[in-house]
């Protein structure tokens, strides 16, 4: 892999700690695998004690593999690389039982934290959907920022804020009462472990000789807290932009370039500002925006492309106008130079704008695809089968049991599960306990105790058969349970039926694969399993092979990707920025929003908005985005 001067020597600097401030398209990704190649050949750093985070699961493959055709499988084998959530379940398996959390733990996902939320804060939300909302980001938040129950109590600004700490505290007893940890647990627990367990801590900084972070930028409190436990020797190199720091709502904290300026007073800054994706043109444009804001570390990008042609701005009567004049200027490019649709990127500040998209788009024939993030893994007819698996783990899952219990139909009502629950409760037993309780006789039927009884005494069953058979346990399941004619009576809809039969297949296939050559207990197979899938980033890219599709997105979804020609929809006062944005006058990280989707583009750039937008059923006059106004006018075209 060929590198230019300032690659190369941010490849070879090993005598200090280093941050790389990586802008956008300047190859960052080639600098932290080439590293890891210089550390090993080069430096005698053994491949086991090199430790690489990233985000998804998909960046960590990647870079394996392009490891992997350089040193070969089984250096590459060795080598840490993994998420900050993956690396944090391994350390909490190394627990000696320091957090009392036993090695067999559930993992709720974000869906699953806040049903179990909804029902365990009755009495302190009274049922209030958007309470619910505000607690669910709350706990996250304190989680995020190293903050448990009894400090948020303690720093609780108002009457709502000692509300949801005292939700915070019901809610992680219940977490620690039936051994689950909920998404944020897998990073804050293990700062919580190392920082409490000084042998395990010594165990981690004799064994990470050096540490690699890539997107620094999107680390939160707690994960900068890692990186400091992890790291002993201060032998490492963190790679990140601050001009791309765009998950401030997820917890992302920019003013971790200060802290890591002023934890390590060493730190080597190197600057990668060549960049070898987008025109001359754009990237004027997106250094003239982005110097709005203010710096700790400036930059600023250049090319050796040509300069490019103009940065197109659309004043749209409407948001109609505005879909059907994007849609000129695609089919422009098609028949004038033999452009495909694969070529062209639609993005957005929200979902609401894409549902216009859609419709003009049907209407004139324009195929297209929209970039969602919905896993199939995050499918109800998937999420049912894995919550099996989370019961076989741990029996006393109540979470996944009362997700089980009627999947598919056993004729278990509501008033018996209410009955059961409050059993449960007073005995402080699970759910599956008190199914096999004697006083069940005193509070529920004779049908109702035998449905219960046949399900305890065919789940057992499966918990015998998973132990001999993990690769078949789920098919097993789906052929007593009638499963897929369950799913035929849920989906009147053909082609939504052949979706949700095609996914169980492809799901079971998946499982029965991931099974094989497996040597371990059946339960922490399906405890991998459950775990891999769930530390898959919500921002995991697909790979876009289609050759004839126009691609919709958002903007925090396009981070990562590049298009010849990308069109920025919507650039309005109250859109682009945000309308929260300005009233919090809180405009940078829009602004890196902006810049983010600005630097996608590798030819040519086109900004649009309407003169006027329906809102709430009316007709509202708009104002053109103070960005416009940021960038360069003489580089600008109005069309």
């Amino acid at each position: 892999m060929l590198l230019n001067y300032v690659q190369k020597y941010a490849v070879e600097f090993i005598s200090d700690p280093c941050l790389v401030i990586a802008g956008a398209g300047s190859g960052k990704t080639r600098v932290i695998i080439n590293k890891i190649i210089y550390l090993i050949k080069n430096c005698g750093v053994q491949a086991k004690n090199i430790f690489a985070l990233t985000f998804t699961n998909k960046a960590a493959n990647e870079m394996k593999e392009r490891i992997k055709n350089v040193l070969g499988k089984n250096k590459t084998n060795s080598i840490n690389v993994s998420t900050f959530h993956s690396l944090g379940i391994k350390i909490l398996k190394l627990d000696d039982n320091n957090l009392y959390i036993k090695s067999n733990f559930s993992i709720f996902d974000r869906y699953e934290q806040k049903i179990i939320l909804k029902d365990i804060t009755k009495n302190f939300l009274n049922k209030d959907s958007k309470l619910l909302k505000k607690l669910v980001f709350f706990i996250s938040k304190c989680k995020n920022e190293f903050i448990d129950y009894k400090i948020a109590k303690k720093i609780a600004k108002n009457s709502l804020d000692y509300v949801f700490a005292n939700c915070y505290e019901v809610y992680e007893k219940y977490l620690r009462n039936f051994n689950i940890l909920d998404f944020d647990d897998l990073v804050f627990l293990p700062v919580l472990l190392l920082k409490n367990n000084i042998f395990l801590r010594n165990f981690f900084k004799k064994k990470v000789k050096y540490l690699l972070v890539d997107e620094y930028q999107d680390t939160n409190i707690v994960q900068y807290k890692l990186i400091k436990l992890l790291n002993n020797s201060k032998n490492f190199t963190l790679v990140g932009d601050d001009d791309q720091s765009i998950y401030s709502w997820r917890g992302a904290n920019p003013n971790n370039f200060f802290l890591l300026n002023n934890d390590y007073p060493n730190l080597k800054i190197i600057k990668l500002e060549h960049n070898y994706r987008s025109s001359g043109r754009i990237l004027n444009a997106a250094n003239m925006l982005i110097s709005n804001n203010s710096h700790l570390f400036s930059k600023k990008l250049f090319s050796n492309l040509k300069y490019g042609s103009s940065i197109n701005i659309i004043s749209a009567n409407n948001e109609f106008d505005e879909c059907n004049r994007v849609i000129n200027e695609i089919t422009k490019f098609c028949i004038s130079k033999n452009y495909k649709y694969n070529d062209f990127a639609i993005l957005y500040r929200n979902n609401q704008q894409v549902k216009i998209l859609e419709k003009i788009f049907l209407t004139r024939s324009i195929p297209y695809k929209i970039f969602s993030n919905t896993s199939l893994f995050n499918m109800l007819e998937i999420k049912n089968l894995l919550n099996y698996l989370k019961l076989i783990i741990n029996p006393n899952n109540d979470f996944s049991f009362l997700q089980v219990i009627n999947t598919p139909n056993r004729k278990i009502g509501k008033i018996t599960l209410s009955k059961l629950k409050l059993l449960s409760k007073n005995n402080n037993i699970s759910l599956f306990e008190s199914c096999l309780s004697k006083k069940l006789y005193k509070i529920l039927n004779k049908n109702s105790i035998n449905n219960l009884k046949n399900f305890v005494s065919w789940f057992n069953k499966i918990l015998i058969f998973s132990k001999s058979n993990p690769s078949k346990v789920l098919y097993k399941i789906v052929k007593d349970t009638n499963y897929v004619s369950w799913i035929k009576k849920k989906n009147s809809n053909l082609e939504k039926l052949n979706i949700c039969i095609k996914n169980l297949n492809i799901f079971l296939l998946w499982v029965k694969n991931f099974c094989k050559n497996k040597d371990e207990n059946y339960k922490l197979i399906f405890q991998e399993i459950i775990e891999k899938l769930l530390v898959e980033d919500e921002n995991e890219k697909k790979n876009f092979k289609e050759k004839q599709f126009v691609k919709f997105m958002t903007l925090h979804a396009s981070k990562g990707l590049e298009f010849p020609f990308v069109f920025i929809i919507g650039m309005e006062e109250g859109i682009l920025p945000h309308y929260t944005s300005i009233i919090n006058n809180d405009i940078d990280e829009e602004r890196r929003l902006i810049y983010v989707g600005i630097t996608r583009a590798k030819k040519q750039l086109t900004l649009t908005f309407s003169k006027v937008r329906k809102r709430f059923g009316e007709n509202i006059s708009t104002i053109p985005s103070r960005f416009i106004n940021e960038l360069p006018k003489k580089d600008l075209k109005w069309i």
